[in-house]
This record gives structure tokens, C-alpha cells and sequence, in this order.
């Protein structure tokens, strides 16, 4: 699998290069710069458009991921959480459109590869959340064992990302602020419950 994602990331790069040139990339363009077969390339994006919201995505999200990196030093694994958190959702309102068309896509994406036979052996994300929020989490290292970690980890994908802020508004119909709110309730009650989970009595997150 993590094969997988690096040809899929390395797919994006290519696009990512060919558009810095001032060139409007294709699919069969950024597989050759990827040197995978075109087959491959349009195994992860069965269509340019695919191809180009990706890309729009991993391009918009830099500066975010700057703050982001910013907003780490010396914090607290409570922080950093809920500055992630907060980041990330003022990042998908303010780039809303582009978040529920992804959203869309990813899903197209996979039904494709699933009628192809292949829906669960081709990744359609690229698990930006999951480095997030393992970075967000390296203090707990000292404290928490690894398969507990790796579980939190998982936990908080459910609400660090678009499909929980879309989930909050949508169905729960929050404004922005309550998303916010309820993101960060839910955030840190299972950062806590980490905290002081199977492996004993731990120090709080926040502290």
C-alpha cells in the first residue's frame, strides 16, 4: 500500500512540475514525468479533472500547511490539536467549493476502480491528515505505545478533515464557530482518553 501512495504522489508531482513550466499538465503528460504507465496514472485519476482538483488541492494547501507547521513550535499536544483542527476547517470554508468537489471525486474515483475490480487496492487519498496529525502527536510518544497511538491517530481522522466539517454542517447544521466547537470537544475528549488509557494512568494531554 505504500507503494501505492508514493505512485500516487509521485503522479501529483509530475502534474505539480509540468505546471510550474506554465504548462497545463494531463494525465498522460504527468505519468510520463512520473515514468509510470499511462495505464497506472489513470488507474489513481481516470480523468484530467481528477487529475487538475488534485493538484489544485496539493497546491492550495501549502501555505496552510506553513501555518501549520508554525503553529507547533513548543505546543502542547491540546494545541497543537485544536490548532490543527482550527486550521483546517477555516481553510476548508474558506475553499469550500474545491473540498466538496474532492470529496465528490474521491468517490468517483473509487466506484471507478472498484467496476475495474480494484476499489480497495488503489488509494484514492493521499492521508495528508494522518501525517498531520502524527506530527501533532509526537509528544505522546514517551507515554503512549505506538498501537494506542496509531488508533488515536485513526480516531481523530474521523473528525480532522472535510467530510466531518461537511457532516457538521450539513446534517448537524453548525455555522462555522459550533463546527469549530464540537471538533475540538470531540478532539480533545479523545486525546484525553488517550491520555489515560489501557497503558495506565498518563500525564493530560494538556499539561
Amino acid at each position: 500500500m505504500n507503494q501505492k501512495r508514493r505512485t500516487r504522489a509521485a503522479i501529483v508531482a509530475a502534474a505539480r512540475a509540468i505546471h510550474e513550466r506554465s504548462e497545463s499538465p494531463t494525465v498522460a503528460q504527468a505519468a510520463e514525468e512520473a515514468e509510470v504507465s499511462r495505464t497506472t496514472a489513470y488507474r489513481y485519476f481516470p480523468t484530467l479533472e481528477s487529475l487538475l482538483l488534485e493538484l489544485s488541492l496539493s497546491v492550495s494547501l501549502t501555505e496552510m500547511e506553513g501555518l501549520f507547521a508554525e503553529t507547533l513550535d513548543d505546543a502542547q499536544p491540546g494545541d497543537r490539536l485544536l490548532a490543527l483542527i482550527d486550521a483546517l476547517y477555516r481553510y476548508v470554508a474558506a475553499n469550500e467549493t474545491l473540498a466538496r468537489t474532492n470529496q465528490r471525486l474521491y468517490l468517483d474515483t473509487w466506484l471507478a476502480a472498484e467496476r475495474a475490480g480494484d476499489g480497495h487496492a488503489t488509494p484514492v487519498r493521499e492521508g495528508r491528515r494522518k501525517q498531520w496529525l502524527s506530527t501533532v502527536l509526537v509528544p505522546l510518544r514517551d507515554t503512549v505505545s505506538a498501537p494506542e497511538l496509531e488508533q488515536l491517530v485513526a480516531a481523530l481522522s474521523l473528525i480532522v478533515g472535510p467530510e466531518a466539517y461537511t457532516v457538521l454542517r450539513d446534517v448537524c447544521q453548525l455555522d462555522l464557530e459550533e463546527a469549530i466547537a464540537v471538533a475540538h470537544r470531540a478532539g480533545m475528549a479523545m486525546l484525553d482518553a488517550a491520555a489515560h488509557g489501557p497503558s495506565g494512568d498518563r500525564a493530560g494531554a494538556r499539561n
